[in-house]
């Protein structure tokens, strides 16, 4: 699908082009969305570029993914998508910048990219050239990742109440699904990271002085959009070391959880172990023993099993082992 957006009094206007119409000259944001092979042709020779194909997104080394073209600038980054479900995925998204027009290719529908345009079909936004409308675009992820991360910290915050609750809260926990959910963070942490990475390149790559002079608000944009990048970036960080230590505390107090389970069975081991000493003794099947013939050998065998039971616990108790 191929979507033309016109300025319409300080807004952005959407016009379908279907392949083969004529594309509006005074378009400045043309978006394919997962356009089919019939559509990026006629994107090329109308436009003069070298759209890369689907295959060609997915296969681009991280190195050349931003690079100058006749004067037109190709860039693609990573793009994490799906980031509400339990599935999150990081997919390329490309952006073509052809003098002050720009192009974006993408093969799914991430949310900022649908939050951009129906805000600018709303309201009054910076959309005279391609680069307002990339700097507003680039604004709207820089938006999205923060909700992510804000989303991320949350969940760490609820799973360190639960690991370590309140004195008299509930102990009781499921370290299965604990593990789980630390699993997720981490991955969706993970692809933040490598989004993040991207677009910091990207911005860095479009901030360059050109030749066509920007105006001021843009440059600006841009500037203000690397460091928000930046902040993101040291935040991700610092919610992956966080992850990382509630993961280490999780093992930590499952370890704690089976090393007294280990003890209690041993414990239990050494106190049960004199009484079975003294049973099998009597329990011989001799021909000569004395013992068997007292009149108290039985109560007397019974006495010399509970205090050889009861000796080694009150030992472990006085050694603080219990």
């Amino acid at each position: 699908m191929i979507t033309a957006y016109i300025p319409v009094n300080g807004a952005l206007s959407p016009v379908p082009v279907a392949a083969g119409e004529t594309i509006p000259t005074e378009a400045v944001w043309i978006d394919l969305l997962q356009p089919t092979e019939e559509e990026l042709t006629f994107v090329d020779v109308k436009l003069s570029l070298d759209v890369p194909t689907e295959a060609d997104m997915q296969e681009i080394e991280v190195s050349s993914r931003l690079y100058l073209e006749d004067e037109v600038a190709y860039m693609t980054a990573a793009m994490v998508t799906q980031a509400d479900t339990p599935r999150p995925q990081v997919v390329p998204v490309t952006f073509v910048l052809a003098g002050h027009r720009l192009l974006t290719l993408r093969y799914a529908e991430p949310t900022p990219f649908r939050h951009y345009a129906s805000e600018a079909r709303r309201h009054s936004v910076p959309c005279a050239t391609g680069e307002e409308v990339l700097a507003g675009l680039l604004d709207a992820i820089v938006d999205r990742v923060a909700d992510i991360l804000e989303r991320v910290q949350s969940d760490i915050d609820t799973l360190s109440g639960e690991i370590f609750p309140h004195e008299g809260g509930k102990t009781k926990r499921n370290y299965d699904e604990i593990l789980r959910r630390i699993g997720r963070s981490h991955a969706l942490t993970s692809q933040v990271r490598e989004s993040l990475v991207s677009f910091g390149r990207l911005v860095s790559f479009i901030a360059r002085p050109a030749t066509d002079r920007r105006s001021k608000s843009t440059e600006r944009a841009f500037k203000t959009t690397s460091r928000d990048l930046t902040a993101l970036s040291d935040h991700a960080s610092f919610i992956a070391n966080n992850i990382s230590f509630i993961l280490n505390a999780t093992l930590g107090l499952i370890n704690n959880e089976q090393s007294g389970i280990i003890k209690i069975f041993s414990v239990a081991a050494v106190v049960f172990l004199p009484p079975t000493l003294i049973a099998s003794i009597y329990g011989m099947n001799f021909e000569f023993m004395p013992e068997l013939a007292w009149p108290i050998g039985y109560p007397l065998a019974l006495l010399m099993m509970v205090f050889s039971a009861v000796g080694p616990y009150f030992f472990f108790k006085q050694r603080g082992w219990l």
